[in-house]
């Protein structure tokens, strides 16, 4: 993992006195990304440092105002769309999905990055057609940065790598979970969409990247296992206040009449048990051409840009980009700038 350095660290390494260090972390604590490092000190990463270094010198040397720094950085934190990719059942497609649809991005100008968060059996990769410079696990062991082993896939996308086999990767803490989000967070600022191609289920270490998104979408099978476990992700979403918009795409279907009986399935129960709807994203048919694709290491944008599956995916796409992400911040944001605004920076 990207090596943590306390509160003497970034006082050495940035010349800042500790106590202005503590006052910045209190008053910019959410975009820091710090980490309470058991009950005492405040841990800050390599970018975290970066940007203590650079809020100081705004406001200490340069007089710059809390709310225009904090507008600033709020700006760029609402900037990244991220979308996670998800499913109760495995072997629904959604990897297959989720390159392609990170391909459609692409083609739109967006600059694109996939993460595997389907860390133990992690084949974006696979799918993708790219050599990993690097896997998760060399970030989280220390190895490497996490720009450092970015691998470049079709269109210009860039693919986080997850790890393939690896039970470690499989089961990691919650502290390393936490961890490796924020590390997402950081990677995030060079890119306008992330989608997140999560392991299927229901997970804590799937639940915690379903809450980073702005946009869910859940991809099901008309298969009666995949329909009900479908559910069971829209449920676990709702009661866990998850902020993102929840889509269901039905992946797999032999016409659009047996794609609507299942979203209509899954839209009743929410309606039922959750009185919630999540969104219908359509279906994407059965096909053994989408099967070719995957064994050719060819994305089905690119092997058959005319299928109809693809231009399903490019609307797909269209609509997840025309709607407008979450608050990242809500009112908590929009009152504590407005009590900042006020402030006066103290004297250290």
């Amino acid at each position: 993992m990207t090596a943590l350095h306390t509160l003497q660290d970034a006082s050495r390494i940035t010349g800042i006195e500790p106590a202005r260090i503590r006052f910045i972390e209190r008053e910019f604590k959410e975009f820091l990304g710090v980490c309470e490092d058991g009950m005492q000190d405040t841990c800050f990463d390599r970018r975290g440092i970066a940007l203590l270094d650079n809020i100081h010198r705004r406001i200490f040397h340069q007089g710059e105002s809390f709310s225009s720094i904090r507008a600033e950085l709020g700006r760029k934190r609402k900037s990244l769309r991220t979308i996670a990719v998800t499913s109760g059942k495995g072997g629904v497609g959604k990897t297959t999905v989720s390159i392609n649809l990170a391909i459609a991005m692409a083609r739109r100008g967006l600059r694109t990055l996939v993460f595997d968060a389907d860390m133990g059996l992690g084949n974006v990769h696979v799918f993708a057609g790219i050599t990993p410079r690097g896997t998760v696990s060399d970030v989280l062991e220390g190895r490497a940065e996490a720009e450092d082993i970015l691998s470049m896939g079709p269109e210009n996308i860039h693919v986080l790598c997850g790890g393939s086999g690896s039970a470690k990767l499989a089961d990691l803490s919650f502290p390393a979970i936490e961890r490796l989000g924020r590390e997402l967070a950081a990677l995030g600022e060079a890119f306008d969409v992330m989608l997140i191609d999560t392991g299927a289920g229901i997970s804590a270490q799937v639940t915690h990247f379903l809450a980073m998104a702005d946009d869910i979408v859940v991809v099901t099978t008309p298969n009666i296992a995949a329909t009900l476990d479908a559910y069971g992700v829209v449920k676990v979403a709702r009661e866990s206040s998850m902020r993102g918009r929840i889509h269901v795409l039905v992946n797999q279907v032999d016409d659009e009449e047996q794609g609507r009986a299942v979203c209509e399935k899954i839209s009743l129960c929410a309606q039922r048990f959750l009185q919630y709807s999540p969104l219908s994203m359509g279906s994407l048919t059965r096909d053994p051409l989408v099967e070719e694709s995957n064994q050719k290491r060819h994305p089905l944008l690119l092997s058959q840009p005319e299928h109809e599956n693809a231009a399903r995916i490019v609307r797909i796409a269209e609509k997840l980009c025309a709607s407008q992400p979450t608050s990242l911040g809500g009112e908590r944001e929009e009152i504590a700038e407005a009590f900042l605004s006020e402030s006066r920076i103290p004297a250290a």
